[in-house]
């Protein structure tokens, strides 16, 4: 239902074996986080098109960016927001924000595995209102920095 699009085909989410819930995100350029600061990582990936004919009623079509378990566990780096929401309507290219806890300089080479990705099916809450047309993403729908 959510078709996605790629600078170059290694760039492309991948799932490491049959039984993976989640597709890997792949770095699209270096990078390096030192300890203690935060870093927004390009993948060179997009959605293309969403098949809103193939969406329930009621539902929105979210992806979801997820944490690398062994990045955590190695080198301290996670999400610098939980877990990431990409909405269905976002038209730029998606990033990971990642946070170094760790106690040495972080790097990451174009290719390098930073996050995980799936697509989730959102109930939306009844009552409540919906906003107008989106304008980019991190922030831009009304949070302000």
């Amino acid at each position: 239902m959510i078709t996605l699009k790629s600078k170059s085909p290694e760039l492309m989410p991948s799932y490491a074996t049959a039984a993976s819930a989640a597709a890997d995100l792949r770095a699209a350029s270096e990078l390096s986080i030192p300890a203690g600061q935060r870093g927004k990582v390009p993948t060179g990936v997009w959605i293309d098109r969403v098949a809103w004919d193939q969406v329930p009623a009621g539902m929105i079509p979210e992806l979801q960016v997820r944490a690398r378990s062994g990045l955590a566990y190695k080198h301290g780096i996670m999400l610098t927001n939980g877990v990431g929401t990409v909405d269905a309507d976002y038209p730029d290219e998606i990033c990971v924000l990642l946070y170094n806890s760790g106690t040495e300089t972080f790097i990451i080479q174009k290719g390098d595995r930073v996050a995980q990705i799936t697509l989730n099916l959102v109930q939306r809450i009844a009552g409540l209102e919906a906003g107008g047309n989106r304008t980019g993403g991190f922030g831009s729908t009304g949070v302000q920095s």
